[in-house]
Formats: structure tokens, sequence, C-alpha cells
């Protein structure tokens, strides 16, 4: 073992009980959290099938990799596939998604223990990490272990760049683990390299989330614009987080001054906010009915507190403009294409440094816009209300467009990933 994984193991190790302290914790408010809590030390219960491991840390990872998973099932029915999650969110629409067709369990603690007991049971053929994952003790077992890995879709801020450059020695070490690292750009595989990875190892293939299709919506509610009795504007303003359900509730104040009859679908990313993001909005004093009492929408409703797992598409499929929450805070924004899918437009705040990639080419379409403020976001969300049929049209035409140029990401992935896998393997 380096020193440097020495250290970093050392480190695990001291923050490990305060992890599960963290962990029992939150699961009083949220006891899912607590479901299944064995398999974050390692303990499985598989059998020695060939496996193809995939980890996708939350919701969004999760969604993104929805074509990948059905592509693999397809390609690979020798393979089992286990789908991991760190997220009782992630966890939760990976259940909902997949249903018995996969495996599911919770994605083990970065110890060597806990990760050498999880292969052990898991026994992958392939273990395949969304996005940005860098576990050193993980990946040095993978690697000993002659499991092999990719990293799909691949992507590496500037700002995460910078951060990992300050341990540079532990992640070109850990890098070195992994067989590809398959990128959504040519930013991405660079920042990579920078960090150690070699040309190599680096592919880039594209961005994966271009290829999601829209889902079918899993609810029993009818269509949202069909419960009123007169048309109404509809705003969703999805994924938000704290500190930004007050700016969406300001910006929703100054918007109904030009549209009486516009409603709000607001929807927190985070459960455990649902009661405390209902709160602002009946004190905002504006009628505010909870997705969560199940029942019709009424005429007089002028918010939708969307307090469900699973059902954004619902929300996306009725909404004429939508927000991404995450921008107007920093935390980096959500991907955008979730709504672009169903053809309406897309406004965000400026932080959204985790998907620069998706808005750059939604934005030359103009079926995006990045705004600085919530005054420019007011403006945006305005004007995007206002426009015609045609111009609606039109915009769904370019929507389309867009996404089908720059698809088939999932294609590339399923080509590497076979190369690894052999039908009785």
């Amino acid at each position: 073992m380096s020193v440097y994984r020495l250290l970093y193991s050392i480190l695990c190790y001291l923050i490990f009980p305060i992890a599960l302290a963290r962990l029992f914790w939150r699961s009083i408010k949220q006891p899912e959290i607590r479901q299944h809590w064995q398999n974050r030390l390692g303990f499985i219960k598989l059998d020695q099938s060939p496996r193809i491991c995939l980890h996708a840390v939350s919701v969004g990872e999760t969604i993104a990799a929805k074509p990948l998973i059905e592509s693999l099932l397809l390609q690979h029915p020798s393979h089992k596939l286990l789908i991991t999650n760190t997220t009782s969110t992630g966890y939760a629409v990976a259940v909902k998604s997949f249903g018995q067709r996969v495996e599911h369990c919770y994605f083990p603690y970065d110890l060597n223990g806990t990760v050498s007991r999880f292969l052990k049971s898991a026994n992958p053929a392939l273990l395949i990490v969304m996005e940005t994952e860098i576990w050193p003790n993980l990946l040095h077992h993978c690697n000993r272990s002659n499991i092999p890995v990719i990293i799909a879709n691949a992507r590496l801020s500037e700002r995460s760049t910078k951060k990992y450059l300050k341990i540079r020695p532990l992640i070109k070490e850990t890098l070195i683990c992994i067989n590809t690292i398959a990128c959504r750009s040519t930013k991405d595989s660079e920042h990579f390299q920078r960090l150690g990875a070699i040309s190599s190892q680096v592919e880039v293939i594209g961005n994966i989330k271009f290829d999601v299709s829209t889902q079918t919506n899993n609810t029993s509610l009818p269509p949202l614009k069909n419960q009123f009795n007169e048309p109404r504007k509809i705003w969703a303003a999805a994924s938000t987080h704290l500190g930004e359900d007050e700016l969406i509730l300001n910006i929703f104040k100054k918007l109904k001054a030009h549209y009486h009859d516009l409603l709000l679908v607001l929807v927190p990313r985070h459960p455990e906010r649902f009661d405390q993001v209902f709160g602002l909005c009946r004190d905002s004093g504006y009628l505010t009915q909870r997705r969560s009492d199940k029942t019709l929408f009424t005429d007089d409703c002028e918010i939708i507190l969307g307090d469900s797992m699973g059902e954004m598409e619902y929300w996306y499929s009725s909404a004429d403009v939508a927000f991404l929450g995450g921008s107007l805070v920093n935390t980096g924004g959500h991907n955008p294409l979730e709504a672009s899918l169903f053809g309406i437009p897309v406004v965000s705040g400026p932080a959204i440094f985790n998907f620069n990639d998706v808005y750059e080419i939604l934005c030359e379409a103009e079926v995006a816009w990045v705004e600085n403020n919530i005054e420019d976001v007011t403006t945006r969300v305005k004007a995007l209300l206002e426009r015609s049929e045609a111009e609606i049209e039109d915009a769904q035409f370019n929507i389309k467009k867009t996404i089908e140029s720059n698809k088939g990401a999932t294609a590339r992935l399923v080509d590497l990933s076979s190369k690894f896998l052999t039908p009785n393997k």
C-alpha cells in the first residue's frame, strides 16, 4: 500500500463512525435511509453468477443510466446486473424503474475491509461507475482482483480538477486502476489527464444524457392541465435547494402580477425538505396543495408542492417553462435535458458548472437560457410564457433536432463494455 492510500485509509477509518452516526441521525426523519444499512458495510447476499455492477450515486445518475442499463440487459442476458446507489432517493428510483429485472443494493463505504467484502460477494465481471466517483480503495481492490472498471459519462469540471490537484499523487495512482475513462467532452478528457490519466485510458464518447427518452408516467393522476376547468399556464421549478425556494416564490409573485392563472409546481431536490418548503409556500399566502395528499388539484390552486418521488416526467410533461434548481445557489445545477425531452424551454441561474457542456449545446440552439440573477430569470420566464403557438412549435422542433444530433453515447458505451465481457464468463 502506498503512503498516500495508507493516509487516505486511516482518514476513512477515523471518519467512519461519524458517517455511520450521521446515517442513523438522518434516518430518524427518513427511515428509508436506514434500509439495508448493512450494504454500506459490504454485506450483501448474492449468488456467484456472472454479473455487471453499475454504480449510480443518486437520482440524476440513475436516470441518466437508464438507456445504458436497458442496453446491457438486452446485449448481455447471460450476466446479471447489480445497480448500486449511495442515496435512498437514487435507490428508490432504481427499484421503481427496473424492479426485479436487476439486483439492488447500497454502495459500500470506501474502507479496505468493506470494499473487499463487497467485491467478494458481488463478484463483478465488470464495474461501471457513472460520472465522477473516484474511490481509491475500491478501485485498488478491483485492479488487484482483475475486475475491469469503466467510468461512464465521465465528467470533471475545472473547479473539481483544481480540488483534486491538491491530492494529485493519490488521484493519479487511483486513475491508473481504471481501464477506460469514457468522457463526455474533450474538456473532461483534458481534466482527467491533468490529474494523471494516460491518453490510452481516455476516450471521448459524448454525453449519455442525450440518449435518455421520455418515460411512461407511473402516476394515478390524469394529465395536470386536464384537472382544471380553464386553461392554466404552468411553471415547473425543479430540484430546488436550500435557499432557492424563497427566491422562486419571489419570482412567482412578480409573474402572478402578469399571469393571474399561473400555476407554480415546486419540486424540492431533497425529501427531508418537503415539510419546510410546504411551510414557505403556505406562508407566502398562495393556496398550496401537496402531491402527497393524492387528490385532484382544484381550480383555485396556485402552487403544487411536488413532494413525491419519480414523478418529474409528469410535471415536465404539463409545464410551459421549467426552471432547474441548484443554480441560484452554488450547487452546480441539474440536468436540463430531463425537461428538454418534453419540448419545454429551460431557464437556469448562473451556477451550472456540473452541466456546462449540456447547457452550451442547448443555449446555442436557443432552447435553454442561463441567467445571471433572479431579475433576469424573472424576465426570461415571463418572455417564454408569452410565446405564440408558432414560436412554441419552432422551439419544440429545435429541441428535438438538437437532442437527436447529439445521441449515440450509449451505443459506444455498450461497445466498450462488451470488450470486457464474454457470454460464458
